[in-house]
C-alpha cells in the first residue's frame, strides 16, 4: 500500500478549513504529490553499525528532487550510486537524486540505495524504522516520512 505525502494532507486540511470565499489556487500552483512503498533497512550484520536500505518513490504533479533523508534510528544517512565497473561493485555517495513528474525511483539492494551510519541497537529484524525523506520542488522544500520494515540477511 503507498503511502502519501504528510504535506498533501496538511494542504488539504488548510484548503478544507479556508474561508468559502478564498480562491482556489490554479492546479498548476498546486504541490506535487509523493507516495512509497517496500521501504527497509537491512538489520546490520553481527556487531557492525551501519547497514543500508532502499524505497520505491513515485511522484505526481511536478518534479522533485530527493535531497537528503535521517531518522532517529540512525545517525547519518547517505544516498548512494551503484554500478559494476571492471565486475567490481563502486559504491558513491550522490548530493541528490531527481524524480520527474509520473517518475519512479527505486532504491534497493545491489542498485541506487541509502548507506546508513550510526545504526542503533533498536534496529532489529520483524521492528519498524521512521525515515524522513527531504525533497525540493521549484525551490519549495517537502518533506515524506516513511515507515521502513527492518530486514533480516535472506528477507
Amino acid at each position: 500500500m503507498s503511502k502519501w505525502l504528510m504535506s498533501a494532507a496538511v494542504l488539504g486540511l488548510a484548503a478544507a478549513c479556508s474561508p468559502a470565499d478564498a480562491p482556489t489556487p490554479p492546479a498548476s500552483e498546486a504541490a506535487p504529490v509523493l507516495s512509497y512503498s517496500d521501504a527497509f533497512v537491512m538489520e546490520p550484520i553481527g556487531s557492525r553499525d551501519m547497514t543500508m536500505g532502499g524505497v520505491t518513490l513515485s511522484v505526481e504533479g511536478g518534479d522533485v528532487t530527493l535531497l537528503s533523508a535521517s531518522s532517529p534510528s540512525i545517525e547519518a544517512i547517505e544516498l548512494h550510486t551503484m554500478a559494476m565497473v571492471d565486475d567490481r561493485m563502486q559504491m558513491r555517495q550522490v548530493e541528490n537524486f531527481e524524480i520527474a513528474d509520473g517518475e519512479v525511483l527505486e532504491l534497493k539492494r545491489g542498485g541506487n540505495h541509502m548507506m546508513m551510519f550510526g545504526v542503533g541497537e533498536g534496529v532489529v529484524g520483524g521492528e519498524t524504522v521512521d525515515i524522513t525523506l527531504n525533497f525540493e520542488s521549484d525551490g519549495e522544500p517537502m518533506t515524506l516520512v516513511v515507515e521502513a520494515d527492518v530486514r533480516v540477511v535472506g528477507e
